[in-house]
């Protein structure tokens, strides 16, 4: 006879957090399509380009985006999650080979039209994971926060790395078409081991509804949708148009800059798992003007330098000064709010939204003011994000003094 008592859970259960548990994979395609037009632009020889144009691209990406956000979290409530991630790995493959079929010399306006339903897959899936991780979102956003950023970190490089190994077979049909298997194994490694995801749709116990009015109203809950727009537009801005920059500033090689790109990937991915380890032992707003500090250092260094290798070592820079803004931004938010998959999506739109609008607005700044400008916005940018995160830090301490007491997740 055993003699193990621990309790046996409903099969329904253990299935569902398998599915959840296995699901996470999916910010690692959410980063492999959010990252991967900074790289294409070069694979398609948009060296010269109208820039108003390119900026164009990242804004179909967008559309197509925040229309499945609503989408996804409406229909949420009568199809199950599984059939809802199951669908945008299917439709996030379909985009990328899409984008093969369409790559130059077929006309632009395909090519925009593809990248709107690659924001269609994004945001279906990232809306999908937001309402399906629920419960390990609701006992740590911090936690889960650093696990799917770390994912989708790993995405953005493994986009990037592909567009730079198939740069010289001259072939611009081929990264995306071998991007396009990443989110078909997935969806056939899910739907082999689908679960209780397939049957059951979202429910929460509570009334979130009223619950997420209700932290949508506080002056907390703007001040953190304005620091995500601008803090993921600063970093999407250097990531949407680093590569070209390198080119034309620095007459960098097309190889070269994708790499650097992947560089800046890499710095913002250690520099968080490094920020994690520190959040606890500094002060937060040292660490915030810090980082701002030396991502503005970086800003100098990248606008000044006349060489690649001072290119490389800016790009660095930067990358490690944005790195603990995410980790405080997500600690912030697991003390203030209680986790609501609505309220969540709402935000990250509102961020994604700023990661898009940043490079859009470059395009205008290259075209009427030139490429060594174009480091400028997000430089300015980057000082919005520390005022915003000094009246957050301000509002919290007003509050704490008035014996309201942050809401926390259950």
């Amino acid at each position: 006879m055993s003699t193990n008592r621990a309790p046996v859970l409903p099969k329904k259960i253990v299935e569902a957090d398998f599915g959840a548990r296995y699901s996470i994979v999916g910010f690692l395609v959410v980063g492999m399509l959010v990252s991967l037009l900074g790289s294409l632009l070069v694979n398609w020889q948009y060296i010269d380009a109208d820039p108003r144009l390119i900026g164009f691209h990242f804004l179909a990406f967008n559309a197509g985006y925040l229309f499945a956000a609503a989408f996804a979290q409406g229909m949420l409530r009568r199809w199950a999650t599984g059939i809802m991630v199951s669908a945008s790995f299917g439709l996030a493959s379909a985009s990328l080979l899409t984008l093969s079929l369409v790559a130059p010399p077929v006309a632009i306006g395909w090519r925009m039209m593809a990248l709107a339903f690659a924001g269609i897959a994004s945001g279906g899936l990232l809306t999908s994971l937001l309402y399906g991780l629920d419960a390990g979102f609701s006992r740590s956003t911090a936690a889960m926060a650093k696990r799917a950023g770390l994912l989708f970190g790993s995405g953005c490089m493994l986009s990037t790395l592909v567009v730079a190994l198939t740069y010289f077979t001259h072939l611009p049909a081929l990264p995306t078409l071998l991007l396009a298997a990443v989110p078909m194994v997935f969806l056939l490694l899910f739907l082999r081991n689908r679960g209780v995801w397939f049957f059951q749709p979202h429910v929460r116990e509570e009334d979130a509804s009223r619950e997420t009015l209700k932290d949508l109203r506080s002056i907390a809950a703007l001040l953190f949708s304005l620091l995500l727009f601008f803090q993921f537009g600063n970093e999407w801005a250097i990531a949407g148009w680093l590569p070209l920059f390198l080119i034309h500033r620095l007459g960098s090689n097309p190889v070269l800059a994708v790499c650097t790109l992947g560089a800046y990937f890499l710095a913002l991915m250690i520099g968080r798992l490094g920020a994690q380890k520190l959040l606890p032992r500094i002060d937060h707003r040292r660490l915030l003007v810090g980082s701002m500090g030396i991502a503005m250092l970086g800003y100098l260094l990248l606008s000044l330098t006349d060489s690649l290798g001072g290119g490389w070592i800016a790009v660095l820079i930067i990358g490690a000064g944005y790195a603990p803004i995410y980790p405080l931004i997500a600690q912030k938010l697991d003390d203030r709010f209680s986790y609501h998959p609505a309220f969540y999506n709402g935000t990250v739109s509102i961020a994604m939204t700023g990661a898009m609008c940043f490079p859009w607005l470059l395009g205008y700044v290259d075209s009427y003011f030139g490429m060594r400008f174009v480091i400028l916005l997000p430089a300015l940018g980057s000082i919005v994000v520390v005022i915003l995160a000094l009246l957050l830090m301000l509002e919290a301490h007003l509050m704490t003094g008035k014996g309201v007491q942050p809401a926390r997740s259950g």
